[in-house]
């Protein structure tokens, strides 16, 4: 034995327990706690997660707080694997900057071993087995009868959740304890430390959860089949094995999502390898140190301890790190995909599917205004000037394209609309459903505000070379209507995208905008009755003009519209119908 090897406690045996060690009896044990597992996750998310990109966004604006906002929220969801996931959705909707994303993933570390903790106080050290019947009955009757979706139900599976857990692991115990028993265990004792280390590995990808390999962990410890020296190693092997789970969230996303899943694997790569060179001074500081004899809590503080040492050595050199993942995922040639955002997370993550689709409606509206431009031969600085700095634009293309971008454009509205659809089926929760709705109302508008347009593109066409001056004029006074309209448009979009403006300052300069359209659609029929009707020999232009202005305004409507959903202005409008106040 190693000197640092430390004597397993038995626990007592159940009286109504059999006497022989029973398969199956383990694997429903096992699968007991699983689900509780499950569960407490399932009721965890449920309260927690809404709030996520919030809390993300706000205190993760530096890689230290990074760290403590992802150890916090692992520690909370009880899942590293999960907090991974949901980073590699924000970073793919670039809600996270990369330096911050890498210490939420150093903080999840962290976070995971929390896990351990609670296994080893409430599973092993507190009687909380009178507490497991009431709270699986109340739990399971409150899951059964309260409506799905609301937090009651999410506070259910959280009770039920625990007391599965619980029950699941006290029945494992004992299982464990019969085997310890009857089958001669020292075949799984000194084995070489890589052994450890790959079975824990291996194990962990196996199940994509290293809080189940640190259950069995703790409870083959407390039952006496392995010693505290060899599931030392299989903890470390366990930290590395996770990491599976954002390598195989990453396939097939961008860059950014290759380089948070590259940091996860490379960071407990090389805390690996210190934890296992260091392994025999951080028992010894453990157990001399810290005076913990305890071969339960010598494993859980073991845990956290490398963690956190890898934790102090990586933070101050997340600059260079993030240089050293750029190489490692360099930037993707650009493509022909007429997407962006949305191939990077995950439908099932509704804060960062939201934020991706808000992006891409963006790129959309920018395009159907571009698209509209084009028709008008308005030029792009004529439109897109400083205040719009937050808007990627691309100079117009050249005419014999205009029929394939508008092809993009329809193929981009198409993608977005099944993405959509695919975020609305995967969750319950009103506010995202009704956020969702509105969005596929924007996208469906920035559509519609392209295709006006190009019902008339042939209109605009004629009356641009008309043989007559009088309609010529109209048609050159509407392109510099026209374009006034799209420079607002893009000015009320752009500025409040560069920076946040009030509410009421971004309500009022909303209503300006809405103004101006219709006042200019008004204007425009005024000069077409006034210029072309006295004239018999311009009648038979009547009909196109006005259906021209009418199609005009139709667009405008349609994109500020789109624009109007963006801002979020509607949400504001229905805040201040409810507290009374704000502009009429």
């Amino acid at each position: 034995k190693h000197w640092y090897d430390l004597p397993a406690s038995q626990p007592p045996r159940a009286e109504s327990m059999a006497d022989t060690f029973d398969v199956w009896r383990g694997a429903a044990n096992l699968g007991l706690f699983l689900l509780g597992i499950h569960l407490l996750e399932q009721g965890l998310q449920g309260l927690g997660s809404k709030s996520l990109k919030q809390f993300l966004q706000r205190y993760t604006d530096s890689p230290l707080k990074g760290v403590m906002a992802g150890t916090g929220i692992t520690a909370f969801l009880q899942s590293s694997s999960l907090v991974g996931l949901i980073v590699l959705a924000f970073v793919g909707a670039g809600i996270l900057e990369m330096r911050n994303a890498l210490g939420v993933i150093l903080g999840s570390n962290l976070g995971t071993t929390i896990t351990g903790w609670m296994l080893a106080v409430l599973g092993f050290k507190l009687d909380l087995a009178v507490f497991t019947e009431p709270m699986v009955a109340f739990g399971a009757l409150a899951m059964v009868f309260l409506p799905a979706g609301k937090p009651p139900h999410f506070f259910a599976s959280l009770l039920l959740g625990l007391g599965l857990l619980l029950m699941g692991l006290g029945a494992l115990t004992s299982s464990l304890s019969l085997f310890a028993e009857q089958v001669d265990t020292s075949i799984l004792r000194d084995q070489p430390l890589w052994l450890y280390v790959l079975g824990g590995a291996l194990f962990t990808m196996l199940v994509q959860s290293s809080s189940v390999v640190m259950l069995l962990i703790l409870s083959a410890l407390h039952a006496g089949v392995i010693v505290v020296a060899d599931a030392l190693p299989v903890v470390i092997g366990a930290n590395l094995g996770t990491t599976s789970t954002l390598l195989l969230g990453a396939l097939g996303g961008g860059p950014d999502k290759h380089r948070v899943a590259y940091a996860h694997f490379v960071f407990n790569l090389v805390t690996a390898v210190i934890a296992l060179a260091a392994l025999p001074l951080l028992a010894y500081f453990i157990r001399q140190w810290l005076g913990v004899e305890d071969p339960l809590f010598t494993l859980v503080i073991f845990h956290s301890l490398f963690n956190l040492l890898g934790i102090a050595i990586f933070l101050p050199f997340i600059k260079p790190f993030v240089e050293l993942l750029t190489r490692l995922a360099p930037d993707e040639k650009p493509s022909e995909q007429t997407t962006a955002y949305i191939q990077q997370v995950p439908s099932n993550v509704p804060d960062g599917a939201i934020a991706a689709v808000r992006k891409e409606l963006v790129r959309l509206l920018v395009n159907g205004l571009r698209l509209n431009m084009y028709c008008f031969e308005i030029h792009t600085q004529a439109v897109f000037d400083k205040s719009a700095a937050a808007l990627t634009v691309e100079p117009l293309r050249h005419v014999t394209v205009y029929e394939r971008d508008y092809a993009r454009l329809k193929q981009t509205e198409g993608e977005l609309l099944g993405y959509t659809y695919a975020v609305q089926q995967g969750t319950t929760d009103k506010d995202y459903l009704r956020h969702i709705t509105q969005l596929n109302h924007a996208i469906r508008n920035v559509a519609y505000g392209a295709k006006f347009i190009k019902d008339i593109r042939h209109n605009l066409d004629q009356f641009r070379h008309s043989d007559t001056g009088t309609v010529r004029e109209l048609h050159h006074s509407f392109c510099h209507y026209m374009a006034a309209s799209y420079r607002g448009i893009v000015n009320l979009l752009g500025s409040n995208l560069a920076a946040e403006q009030p509410a009421t300052e971004l309500l009022q300069h909303y209503q300006t905008q809405l103004g101006e359209i219709r006042r200019g659609y008004e204007w425009y029929l005024n000069e077409i009755y006034t210029v072309v009707g006295p004239d018999k020999h311009l009648n038979h232009s009547l009909s196109s003009l006005l259906n021209i202005n009418r199609a005009a305004y139709l667009s405008n409507m349609a994109l500020l519209e789109a624009v109007q959903v963006l801002l979020r202005i509607e949400d504001y409008q229905l805040a201040q119908v409810e507290t009374g106040g704000g502009p009429g």
